[in-house]
């Protein structure tokens, strides 16, 4: 549950792809909407201003054939009224210009371009209609016009209907804000479907990826998915493909050139047997040697790349409690006596592991051997406890590896002095078959400058469980 967390958080942190394009489009479109709204009811009430007072315009026209105050009049006032909603009265200058200094100017609305609008008094229209708030609770608007020789107020109808028994708060804007709530909601609703999808593609592709470098070729991904993701994952499965047929292309050749050098390898021993019956001479005595001693080489490569093969692509899932400490004292003992010639010490804590006891053990042979090889005359071995780790340390006086080469010296057949024997350098299938034990193990291998001066290897796992 706690890592399901995790990684949703991880996904759905600032820093991802996914969030900045959900985010990024989002306000787009909120942006886009909140912009295309203000500009519609500008523009809507600007329109409603021009067209309130061509309305008025028009009805005062109508009135202009009829003698103010007379029963004609006020009945036609009446019908308007009836019509339009408009309330029709008739004003003097003096009120006209009163009504002009108390209530709110809103716009101003030239219906007959560039022409004087007399008898208005000075400033009320003098170039136009003047549009008035007529009260702030209603929100109604107004206009004074001239009419034959006076002048006429007229006011709009009433403003917005309510629905009958409404509710209270959906008053004023209270409306419009609901609505738009609810589609900056619809928006980012959908818009986080649509970006969550592409975004889990992507991951998925990437766990994939992960997948596969850590060595699980079998790894494959859907590409039945929107372009162009689905063409990325087309690939990443042609990808995946080819490194498996390539890998079991090579597996099956190294198996076979190990298998096939037993056959010639064990002849070659028993010629050798019973050659070594008959009597020699000093030249061929040296001779027999030196092939005795490249046939040993011929067997050890052999069974070196077959373990190499074995450990990387069918790796034992045996485990055991082991005696670490025990272990790497007898190795310690045993190597003391085949290289005699360099100081061995050891610093070891007392360690038992849940662990492959085999690939333990070619941990520590190989890096000793190697260690022992190329020492000048001290080599020494440790063994590290600390809380959830242990480490496995080893260290010589010897020249040491350069940082340049610290990655090239764990792939397999890698000597870095080319000029050096066999004899001294090996094989170059030592530290490869250590650095794959140590990826199978799901540990650490760190290579450093030891202060004796020459190599310092660490290996380091996680423990499993600890007796």
């Amino acid at each position: 549950m706690f890592t399901k967390l995790k990684k949703f958080i991880s996904y759905n942190s600032p820093n991802t792809l996914f969030f900045k394009l959900y985010i990024s489009v989002t306000a787009v479109i909120v942006g886009s909407i909140v912009v295309v709204s203000l500009s519609m009811d500008y523009y809507y009430e600007n329109l409603d201003d021009i067209t309130f007072v061509h309305d008025a315009s028009f009805a005062a026209r109508l009135l202009d054939d009829f003698v103010e105050d007379t029963d004609v009049w006020n009945m036609e006032v009446d019908l308007l009224s009836r019509f339009t909603g408009f309330t029709i009265e008739n004003i003097s200058m003096k009120n006209a210009l009163q009504y002009h200094n108390k209530h709110e100017l809103l716009d101003v609305v030239d219906i007959e371009p560039n022409k004087n609008y007399p008898p208005l008094p000075v400033g009320v229209g003098k170039w136009g209609v003047f549009v008035y708030k007529h009260n702030d609770e209603s929100g109604l608007l107004a206009v004074i016009l001239p009419h034959n020789d006076g002048l006429l107020l007229i006011v709009d109808s009433t403003g917005v209907n309510l629905p009958i028994d409404g509710p209270e708060d959906w008053e004023g804007y209270d409306a419009e804000l609901y609505l738009l709530g609810f589609i900056f909601l619809s928006i980012a609703l959908v818009l986080y479907s649509t970006v969550r999808n592409i975004s889990n593609h992507v991951y998925r592709l990437s766990d994939a990826s992960l997948e596969l470098a850590k060595g699980d070729l079998n790894t494959r991904v859907n590409d039945k998915i929107p372009a162009p993701l689905n063409q990325m994952a087309a690939s990443f499965n042609k990808m995946a493909a080819s490194l498996q047929h390539s890998q079991h292309q090579q597996r099956v050749m190294a198996n076979a050139i190990a298998h096939e050098l037993r056959t010639p390898l064990t002849r070659i021993q028993l010629v050798m047997g019973l050659l070594s019956d008959e009597a020699h001479s000093e030249y061929t005595t040296a001779l027999h040697d030196d092939l005795s001693r490249y046939s040993v080489e011929m067997e050890a490569l052999a069974n070196d790349i077959l373990m190499l093969q074995t450990i990387e692509h069918n790796p034992s899932l045996i485990h055991q409690y082991v005696d670490l400490s025990a272990l790497m004292q007898s190795r310690q003992v045993e190597f003391q006596l085949q290289y005699p010639h360099v100081q061995l010490s050891a610093d070891i804590d007392t360690v038992k592991v849940d662990a492959n006891a085999r690939y333990l053990q070619l941990i520590v042979d190989n890096l000793v051997k190697n260690a022992c090889l190329y020492a000048d005359s001290v080599v020494k071995i440790s063994l590290q406890s600390h809380g959830e780790y242990y480490r496995i340390i080893v260290e010589d006086d010897g020249d040491g590896i350069s940082v340049q080469q610290r990655e090239q010296v764990l792939d397999a057949f890698t000597r870095l002095d080319n000029s050096r024997s066999r004899q001294t350098g090996g094989f170059g299938l030592g530290l490869a078959i250590v650095n794959t034990i140590v990826k199978t193990m799901h540990g650490d291998i760190l290579i450093e400058t030891s202060d004796l001066g020459g190599a310092l290897f660490i290996i380091e796992f996680k423990h499993k469980h600890e007796q």
